[in-house]
């Protein structure tokens, strides 16, 4: 799914400011993010044979603008690694000694005893694609306290009026900057039927959420203008006859 638009890998802004795109999660991510930094992921999908480049927005994206060429690379480097792959197998949790069980996709099982374990099961987002948060309740079995699911990095349900919906629906909203919370973003909005869609929108998203945990609602200010001064919007509007 990540391919479909593009395939952005990650982000040439400086790393002290890419840190903060990490919200709460920043500060334990951040030993991490330093060891292997966007410009080392560059550098591997370089190696992979796939050269990158920074778009407009600063995001850094194959220069294939496909995801499925760095997928073919990647595959071919793990299995030359000795890493095999089990396709359409489903996580069902842990056996009494530890082991870990599966379903095949015959319907099968599978149980494998593993040195280690590292799960990478995504969200509840995507059921159709197999990330239907399951897993949660496996792990809550097995006595863990974990954080309740939350969207995140989606679009903003707005009601609009029909009269709006009508006149503006599908339309672009293009450079403009957005604050909630006094976190920003910038760049392109998409008006759809149900709210706003777009790159700062999602990067606000966690705010958003918060608020209305908290509110029942949010508050998004946005700036229509970004680059144009307030004096000199002043005397335009101030020219507009009614």
């Amino acid at each position: 799914m990540a391919g479909r638009g593009g395939l952005n890998i990650t982000h040439s802004e400086d790393i002290e400011t890419f840190l903060t795109r990490y919200g709460a999660a920043s500060a334990p991510l951040t030993p991490l993010i330093r060891a292997w930094p966007p410009q080392a992921l560059r550098e591997f999908c370089a190696c992979l044979g796939e050269a990158t480049f920074i778009g407009s927005s600063g995001r850094v994206f194959p220069s294939s603008f496909k995801a499925s060429p760095l997928m073919r690379a990647w595959l071919i480097r793990l299995k030359q690694l000795g890493v095999t792959l089990a396709m359409r197998h489903k996580f069902l949790g842990f056996s009494a000694d530890g082991s870990l069980q599966f379903q095949r996709g015959d319907g099968g099982a599978l149980n494998l005893a593993a040195d280690a374990v590292i799960l990478a099961l995504g969200g509840a987002s995507w059921p159709k694609l197999g990330s239907d948060g399951a897993w949660t309740k496996i792990l809550e079995h097995q006595g863990l306290s974990l954080a309740p699911l939350h969207a995140a990095n989606c679009g903003a349900l707005i009601e609009w009026s029909a009269l709006f919906r009508q006149a503006h629906e599908a339309k672009p909203i293009k450079n403009v900057r957005v604050w909630c919370e006094g976190a920003s973003g910038r760049g392109d909005l998409m008006i759809t039927r149900t709210g706003l869609e777009g790159g700062p929108i999602y990067a606000l998203s966690s705010h958003l959420r918060r608020q209305i945990e908290t509110n029942t609602q949010a508050q998004l200010t946005i700036d229509l203008r970004p680059d144009t001064p307030l004096e000199s919007l002043t005397r335009k509007l101030a020219k507009r006859t009614p």
